[in-house]
């Protein structure tokens, strides 16, 4: 029927029969394109204002309910969709300042694992919705087809949508170049390092929406949501991170609200479930380490006490410390050996080089990782290292002691008026400074107990702090050392280094 056949049945009509007919149209128009008539809350207004196109990770955290999922579903359907699609409708309003480049558009989609692929993220959000209209259009002019069985949207305008589950693994997401990543709660690692990858070449953005409850202490086995969020605290300019709050979404009523509050009030979640905080769980073992451990980068006197202690691994990151105790007796670590899988001769050529020439007093071995024997040799690896030109001696400490050592030289140097010796670290060592800030208790997983601390550590993040351990259970003593010929300078300095 043509437009001008349609008005004149339309005025033929009582005023009200028309206006009826308008709004069901309207109506009807409204839920085949349900996403040009979203309107975000204000705070997830404020949330959209900051995805900009200098942003290439952008995450937004938020309690459960807080409408951050349909927030990723909006904008990876706008990715593909295009800005074009939602000029002249209510929608364009928050998607005209989005980055979203012109159409086709390659968008991946990814949830931890196939259910929630299927059951939230496929038919919840883009197929059939909830408490609302589908959000993907019922357009076959828009979507020329929507794949149920490989998950997958194929648009009209070139554009196509994946959605892939995090559990796969990371060989389920090589090859294509990705305009948009839409991560779903916290994956593992390694699927987004691959995500990451996928972007690269086409300036492609990461979207992140989840509730950071798996923090540094536990969760997945590397923290790499928590270490992105650091890294924005610190202002680095690719990254941004907002909130959302489950007590700022209108569509809640009061008094669920009310009993959420209620509900998690006191728990180790309660940051995490209500306003989409971090939750360290279970604490730091050394939160005392701060900005007054830092020093520059120098070169200790020779005449001050070294020790080098090693952290070995046959497989996995092989640390080493280098420490010089001063007069005080305090520990300053300055230099770091931080490398992964290489063999023992390997390591010590590499140790000689990072020595300099140091006349080191001591060189120390962690004595589990020094008693292992090796495969081949059936040596022990503390053996391997000697008949390389390193002379280790296993360290002699008890684990807890350890922890407890090194707590009292980190605590003198922020005490006032302490007369313990104290505890510094060069600018110059990364490493160690990172597992100083990554170094946590480790925590029940469930039962009664769940979230709270155990009475060690975790093991991950203490390569580097073992030998630092190690040397602060000695508590070495300054000795300073006697004058020396050229000629013993020469053979120290040459029996010390690789050449």
């Amino acid at each position: 029927m043509s437009t001008d056949r349609a008005l004149q049945e339309l005025s033929g009509r009582t005023p009200e029969e028309a206006l009826a007919i308008l709004n069901a149209l309207e109506e009807k128009r409204r839920e085949k394109h349900f996403i040009k008539y979203f309107a975000p809350y204000p705070k997830q207004s404020e949330v959209l204002k900051q995805f900009t196109a200098e942003k290439k990770i952008f995450g937004i955290l938020g309690g459960n309910r807080s409408g951050k999922t349909e927030l990723g579903t909006v904008i990876a359907l706008a990715w593909a969709l295009g800005k074009p699609y939602f000029e002249g409708d209510p929608a364009y309003e928050f998607v005209k300042d989005l980055p979203i480049p012109p159409t086709p558009n390659n968008v991946w989609v990814v949830g931890l694992d196939f259910a929630t692929v299927r059951d939230v993220i496929w038919l919840e959000k883009f197929k059939q919705g909830r408490n609302h209209p589908a959000f993907l259009p019922k357009d076959p002019a828009v979507v020329r087809k929507a794949n149920d069985g490989d998950f997958q949207i194929f648009f009209e305008n070139g554009s196509i949508i994946t959605c892939k589950s995090a559990d796969s693994g990371r060989d389920k997401f090589q090859g294509a170049s990705i305009d948009l990543v839409w991560i779903d709660e916290e994956c593992e690692s390694d699927v987004f390092d691959e995500c990451y990858q996928r972007t690269v070449d086409c300036g492609g953005k990461l979207l992140l929406t989840l509730t950071p409850l798996k923090d540094i202490a536990s969760g997945v086995r590397t923290p790499w949501v928590f270490n992105l969020y650091e890294d924005f605290k610190k202002g680095q300019s690719d990254l941004q991170f907002c909130q959302l709050s489950v007590l700022d979404n209108p569509f809640i009523p009061e008094v669920e609200k009310q009993k959420l509050l209620e509900r998690w009030s006191g728990h180790p979640e309660e940051r995490a479930r209500l306003y989409g905080d971090f939750v360290q769980r279970s604490g730091l073992v050394y939160p005392m380490f701060g900005k007054k451990h830092i020093v520059q980068r120098f070169e200790p006197p020779r005449s001050w006490t070294r020790i080098v202690c090693i952290d070995p691994a046959p497989t996995g990151v092989t640390a080493a410390t280098w420490c010089a105790v001063d007069p005080a007796g305090s520990l300053h670590f300055y230099r770091e050996y931080y490398e992964r899988d290489r063999i023992v001769s390997e390591h010590s050529k590499a140790l000689k080089i990072q020595n300099s020439g140091d006349l080191v007093d001591l060189w120390l071995i962690d004595p589990k990782g020094g008693s292992q024997r090796n495969a081949e040799t059936h040596k022990t690896i503390a053996q391997l290292y000697r008949e390389n030109g390193i002379p280790v001696h296993e360290a002699k400490v008890n684990e807890d002691y350890g922890i407890a050592a090194l707590g009292e030289y980190l605590n003198a140097t922020v005490t006032e008026g302490s007369r313990h010796p104290k505890c510094y670290v060069s600018s110059e060592c990364p490493n160690i400074r990172f597992e100083l800030e990554h170094y946590v208790w480790a925590a029940y997983s469930k039962g009664e107990l769940k979230g709270l601390s155990k009475e060690k550590p975790m093991k991950r993040n203490d390569h580097a702090i073992n030998t630092m351990q190690y040397v602060a259970c000695m508590r070495p003593r300054f000795k300073r050392r006697p004058e020396l010929t050229p000629e013993q300078q020469f053979t120290i300095s040459r029996n010390n280094s690789y050449t």
